[in-house]
């Protein structure tokens, strides 16, 4: 058990997108060339280096110096590929359609949570254009052509398609058989191939053509993210000040969301010269729909334990499918520290504004909810944790970033 405890404020850097950073290195290794990646930490996370990994398991060359990652595009074709995506779930769906195209047979290495999210729109698709495509391997190519798929479970089926049907001959039509959720993640992924050279354009709504490009080596810089960001700026709005340096106001990430959300809120959010600084206003409850950004749930549920009235989030289904079922996981924990939430099939309901208190509780494996109740500490006193290393997965130094806002560990 570890113990936290303080009332964060002050300044941090944004560490790098994780989201862009997937995209880029794997558009590197596919490009024709020597690309360089600049802005990584120096310590990549864990999901990042699963990436790197299987980059290179396909046949890359790449070699990371400080905050910089040289990558020579794939040369070698193995017959068979072994591509440990450990938790990453970036990895595993951005890579799964690429793979058969890259080699001959490619087998998946998951996590047992990993394991469990679904897969079945992706690997029936395939299976339609003749691919031998299972949860843990795939084997066989395919052509251009029309490609139907789900919107409305991940995101990355989408970008996985984007990277895939790049590599193809023809042109390729996307074509969404649901609504589109997480639409930023996609335009990330159309982001990172248009700095390579790739090519693809909505048509209509539901429709993306994407058209064959032979993708060539970049020098690009990666942005910073604020999905990890969104908590520390919930924690300006709960406790004092904080000022997040490195964020680009106009990016086209969809955890900006972030600062509208805490604006509604009542807190004050000032934004210029790359940085972001959220300060304490008089909180109040409000509706968030989080269908396009499931991810900001946690930053809100901290928010919304010192919000009065009621903050109800909702259209959040897929966050059952994360590294847990970050709903369940968000309830059962702020019940252990007195918080008045209820649970739903999409999302939760906190009335805030009630006092809390300490509790030794559970991180599920999951690097958000570990950061949401490390923040939490400061309302209730300080809390104990099992597991919190679990942070890992997306910021190694997410504990010495805690220290530099005046937390207590130990």
């Amino acid at each position: 058990m570890t113990r936290f405890s303080g009332r964060p404020y002050g300044s941090v850097t944004a560490i790098p997108s994780k989201s862009a950073a997937h995209r880029h290195m794997i558009c590197a290794a596919l490009a024709q060339g020597r690309s360089v990646i600049r802005g990584l930490p120096g310590e990549l996370p864990d999901d990042l280096t699963a990436t790197l990994d299987c980059i290179r398991a396909l046949g890359a060359a790449a070699v990371f110096r400080d905050d910089t990652l040289e990558i020579t595009g794939i040369n070698a074709k193995p017959d068979v590929l072994r591509l440990d995506c450990r938790d990453s779930g970036a990895t595993y769906r951005l890579l799964y359609p690429v793979a058969p195209l890259i080699g001959g047979r490619a087998e998946f290495m998951l996590s047992p949570s990993l394991a469990a999210r679904p897969m079945e729109p992706v690997t029936e698709l395939l299976k339609s254009k003749g691919v031998a495509a299972e949860k843990l391997s795939i084997s066989g190519s395919f052509g251009p052509g029309e490609f139907p798929i789900r919107g409305d479970v991940s995101s990355q089926y989408i970008s996985g398609l984007l990277l895939a049907l790049s590599l193809l001959e023809g042109e390729s039509l996307i074509r969404l058989t649901t609504p589109l959720q997480s639409k930023s993640y996609v335009e990330l992924t159309r982001a990172s191939l248009a700095l390579f050279g790739g090519e693809s354009q909505w048509k209509g709504r539901d429709t993306i053509l994407v058209k064959p490009r032979r993708l060539k080596a970049a020098d690009v810089t990666v942005e910073g993210d604020y999905t990890h960001a969104s908590l520390f700026l919930a924690a300006g709005a709960v406790y004092g000040p904080v000022t997040v340096t490195g964020l680009d106001p106009g990016s086209i990430q969809g955890d900006r969301a972030m600062l509208s959300i805490l604006d509604r809120m009542g807190a004050r959010v000032d934004t210029g010269g790359g940085s972001v600084t959220v300060s304490p206003g008089r909180l109040r409850g409000i509706d968030v729909d989080v269908s396009h950004t499931p991810d900001l749930a946690p930053a809100i549920a901290l928010a919304a334990l010192a919000a009065e009235g009621s903050t109800v989030v909702k259209n959040g289904g897929r966050l059952r499918f994360k590294e847990c079922d970050r709903i369940s996981a968000i309830a059962t924990e702020l019940k252990r520290l007195g918080a008045d939430i209820d649970e739903a099939p999409d999302g939760f309901t906190i009335r805030g504004g009630g006092k809390l208190h300490g509790a030794a509780c559970l991180c599920h494996n999951d690097h958000r909810i570990a950061m949401l109740l490390i923040m939490a500490a400061g309302l209730c006193g300080g809390i104990e944790l099992n597991g919190a290393e679990c942070v890992s997965k997306s910021a190694p130094g997410f504990f010495d970033e805690y220290r530099r806002l005046g937390g207590s560990i130990s």
